[in-house]
């Protein structure tokens, strides 16, 4: 097998892996919004089944200039809890009331009346649909990168073959002789 024959089906090869790539960071952009479908879901469901609690913020803290997080105390059948809410929509000060409605089985799952679920919920999904969507994207301008050079390299070959076609026609024509320009005298 000559070099050339090679290259050519690791390119033929390459494509199906083009087309995976996008299809992979499809799936992973649809993750995020999946995973928004399912805790809208659980939202509506705690506060339908869970139980009603009143819960207070103990403290507000700021990690940076998007990173926000709210600490709530609050207790379930005279057992206190701690847990943290993220300050994405509503971000409440210190010593401010909230009502939470708590899931009877585990206390420290709840919905904030704001419609805030309890901790950091989607994070790891929204870094996923990230990757997922420079993961498509870098495969697509890849496959359309090689499909371009694919027809640049077709008309390279082409305009290569004309001009040895055409210094072969002038070899034959000419017998190899070359010809001086007349002299201006």
């Amino acid at each position: 097998m000559t070099v050339v024959k090679i290259v050519r089906s690791w390119w033929r090869r390459r494509y199906p892996a083009y087309l995976l790539g996008i299809v992979t960071g499809m799936a992973m952009m649809w993750l995020p919004l999946k995973t928004f479908d399912d805790q809208e879901a659980w939202a509506t469901r705690l506060r339908a089944d869970g139980v009603p609690v009143q819960a207070v913020i103990h403290e507000t803290v700021y990690k940076a200039r998007n990173s926000r997080t709210m600490h709530l105390r609050y207790q379930v059948a005279g057992v206190p809890h701690r847990a943290e809410v993220g300050c994405w929509e509503v971000c409440l000060p210190a010593d401010t009331s909230v009502r939470i409605w708590v899931d009877p089985d585990d206390p420290e799952d709840f919905v904030t009346d704001f419609g805030t679920l309890s901790g950091h919920r989607g994070r790891l999904q929204g870094v996923v649909g990230a990757a997922g969507l420079a993961l498509s994207g870098t495969m697509l301008a890849a496959a359309v990168g090689r499909f371009l050079g694919r027809r640049r390299d077709r008309r390279r070959r082409d305009w290569q073959s004309q001009q040895r076609e055409q210094r072969r026609r002038q070899f034959r024509n000419g017998g190899g002789v070359t010809k001086h320009k007349p002299s201006r005298r």
